[in-house]
């Protein structure tokens, strides 16, 4: 989830320092492959990070006769140095994938449908809305661990400080203005602004639908709603009730822990992170809804399989397993992703603590859709923070900016 930030998945999870020691052999797949042993590609976020991860290989170990070798890099690094692997022919057999970025990968990665047939395995397990964000063109190309809407955190204490009733999932636009009044009059800011990319399409498909993005994965830049809602969005900066945006895609969960913004926009992975670091009551809702109802948009990551793998039947049993319903409850019981296996949700419901948290996902669940890749997108993230910066600072019209946009990107 996102960089195409989840969004996904543990993709806020990405640290600054990365303990590389012992995380990777150095070795080249085609030299690491065997039946029994084989190379996993994965973003590695520290000491911590890196010793869940190896809990997840050690099961692999246990449970199919499988040793994986972590070859780890920071998210922010990761898909650079998978894609010099895998155009030195030097990619690992397993390699992590964030949904927004699957299309860019299709090449280079099997597809998995065959295999799951044969294996018979039930892929109704698997929420429905993950499941889809790791298919491209209606193929399957990685397992998902991980999924989550787009959804609102707040400060709860900044919102009793106003006088403000906290926020319920299904509140729309109308209240979020009203709120981000009153919260102005206690010197409150009520948002941090961002363009990275998913929050941002995400804000803008729940206030009106507009995407670009089609359901089908294609680029349309020139679609005028979502123009509307850079609009939409430089008045909440101009009126008082949200900062400006920046460059730095951190700038608003930084500025939310540090109380400087009393509400911004980031997925489930994060929540549990958020609750441990800051000093106040965190609550969380559904984005407020628009023109088009309740909506939000998904992403995630999964496990898919190089296509230079020596051995894709014994690296798919590996991925099956690094995907059950066991290691998605240990990883959900830590606080590491919310589980894209439903029968494991209940246990990062139990494990989060939060108040509220359980309606307001389930809610935004139910109102997602999930944010199709593009091979563009990565350029289309850039572009944001490019040319969209600049329309929710007021500084260009939403119809002007997305003109510059599609000139760069044309139709994809």
């Amino acid at each position: 989830m996102h960089r195409r930030r989840i969004v996904a998945g543990l993709a806020a999870a990405a640290a600054t320092a990365l303990v590389l020691a012992g995380c990777s052999s150095g070795s080249s797949a085609g030299g690491s492959q065997s039946k029994d042993a084989m190379t996993w590609s994965m973003w590695i976020a520290g000491k911590e990070d890196k010793a869940a991860w190896q809990k997840v290989a050690d099961t692999v170990k246990s449970e199919d006769g499988i040793t994986l070798t972590i070859q780890g890099a920071p998210f922010e690094n990761y898909f650079t140095k998978l894609s010099t692997q895998l155009s030195a022919g030097s990619a690992q057999c397993i390699v992590s994938m964030q949904s927004l970025r699957a299309a860019n990968y299709t090449s280079s990665l099997l597809s998995l449908d065959d295999l799951a047939k044969q294996d018979g395995l039930d892929l109704s397990a698997y929420d429905s809305t993950a499941l889809d964000g790791m298919k491209v063109d209606g193929k399957l190309y990685g397992l998902p661990y991980d999924t989550g809407p787009i959804l609102m955190f707040y400060n709860k204490d900044l919102f009793k400080q106003a006088g403000v009733a906290d926020p319920e999932p299904g509140w729309t636009t109308d209240d979020f203005e009203q709120a981000g009044e009153a919260l102005k009059a206690k010197g409150i800011t009520e948002f941090g602004s961002t363009v990275g990319d998913l929050n941002l399409e995400s804000m803008i498909y729940g206030y009106n639908g507009g995407r670009v993005i089609t359901k089908a994965g294609k680029i349309d830049a020139t679609d005028t709603k979502f123009a509307d809602g850079l609009d939409w969005l430089a008045s909440l900066v101009k009126k008082g009730y949200a900062t400006q945006a920046s460059s730095d895609t951190s700038t608003p969960g930084n500025d939310f822990a540090a109380g400087k913004v009393a509400m911004y926009t980031d997925g489930p992975w994060s929540l549990i992170s958020q609750k441990a670091k800051v000093k106040f009551d965190l609550g969380v809702t559904t984005l407020p809804a628009g023109t088009s109802g309740p909506s939000t948009f998904a992403a995630g990551s999964g496990f898919g399989v190089s296509k230079q793998c020596k051995y894709p039947e014994q690296a798919f049993k590996a991925v099956q397993t690094m995907t059950s319903e066991k290691v998605l409850t240990s990883l959900a019981e830590q606080g590491r992703a919310f589980p894209a296996r439903t029968a494991a949700q209940d246990a990062w419901y139990s494990s989060a603590g939060i108040d509220g948290a359980e309606t307001a996902l389930k809610a935004a669940l139910a109102k997602s859709s999930p944010l199709p890749g593009n091979k563009q997108s990565d350029q289309l993230g850039q572009l944001f923070t490019q040319y969209a910066l600049q329309a929710v600072n007021g500084q260009t019209s939403g119809k002007d900016t997305m003109s510059s946009i599609a000139g760069q990107l044309g139709t994809q």
